[in-house]
């Protein structure tokens, strides 16, 4: 597997290289460290603007270094790329040109908004990279459950295949969850009609639980003999509302959820889930995106 760990120096960037050896990989794992700096443009060519941008690339370089030499222990092989231009589209292209599979990155630094849970380019390169993305927050903690969002798509059984092949901890458990939302109750409903109305929902829900459960049964399928512990679970509520809610427990140190849902918009990179969970989790998440994505 290609990891490519984006980093710019920050406190975030350097917790989310040290959060990166946790995280259960195969064993011809492969890491590159890039480093995207911004030269200012200049007509001028003369030594004080050189020497200038001579100590920004070899800034980025001492980033980039320092992250290897801290992960080397870990990977088959390591080595570090300084880029140059807009990060975002720095790190994306490094991404491609090196057939990545994974790319880690800090959930603020490299250009956030300063108070922001995710910054612009942890949210534009999560949006935008063709391989799967794993953004880690701040105070991130031990990975002893994975909460894995299933809702019958494409996408989420590509996210619980990946997990199941990574090489799992035997402690570790993989939660399942899928979220049943309930239809509305019509505000016009006439007084006689309130039971009626009331019972339909109730239908309505317990349909779509059964079959998300058949969904839930398929995620787990790829688990057998590689987890100790798969849990399954359907929650009813609002989708985005109730899985952050499950991952916001003590135990959850990882969220994965794929690229797209099944209630996503077909121009959007990310689906609304995907995104929100992305945006408010306050765990490190991983988006899963197949090879179609």
């Amino acid at each position: 597997m290609r990891v490519l760990l984006a980093t710019d120096g920050s406190d975030d960037a350097r917790t989310a290289g040290a959060w990166l050896t946790q995280l259960p990989l195969p064993a011809d794992r492969r890491l590159r460290v890039v480093c995207a700096v911004s030269i200012p443009s200049s007509a001028l060519d003369i030594p004080p603007v050189r020497d200038f941008e001579a100590s920004l690339r070899a800034e980025a370089k001492r980033a980039a270094e320092a992250a290897r030499a801290e992960l080397a222990p870990w990977f088959t092989d390591s080595d570090i790329q300084v880029l140059e231009g807009d990060a975002r589209e720095a790190i994306l292209r490094a991404a491609e040109e090196w057939r990545a599979d994974l790319i880690v990155l800090g959930a603020r630094g490299l250009g956030a908004v300063a108070g922001f849970l995710l910054g612009s380019v942890s949210l534009g390169v999560a949006r935008h990279a063709r391989c799967s993305v794993l953004v880690v927050k701040p105070g991130a903690g031990v990975i002893r459950r994975i909460l894995i969002a299933i809702d019958g798509s494409e996408h989420a059984a590509a996210a619980a295949a990946f997990v199941a092949g990574l090489p799992l901890d035997p402690m570790m458990v993989v939660q399942l969850v899928g979220v049943v939302q309930s239809p509305p109750y019509p505000a016009t409903t006439p007084a006689f009609a309130t039971g009626i109305v009331r019972d339909a929902i109730a239908q309505i829900v317990k349909e779509r639980t059964a079959v998300l459960e058949q969904s839930l049964a398929k995620a787990a399928a790829p688990f057998a003999g590689v987890a100790k512990k798969v849990e399954r679970q359907v929650l009813v509520g609002h989708p985005l509302d109730a899985l952050l809610g499950a991952a916001a427990k003590p135990d959850v140190g990882l969220v994965v959820v794929g690229a797209r849902g099944l209630g996503a918009l077909k121009r959007l990179v990310l689906g609304s889930v995907s995104e929100g969970i992305l945006r408010h989790a306050d765990r490190p998440v991983l988006i899963v995106k197949a090879p179609s994505s």
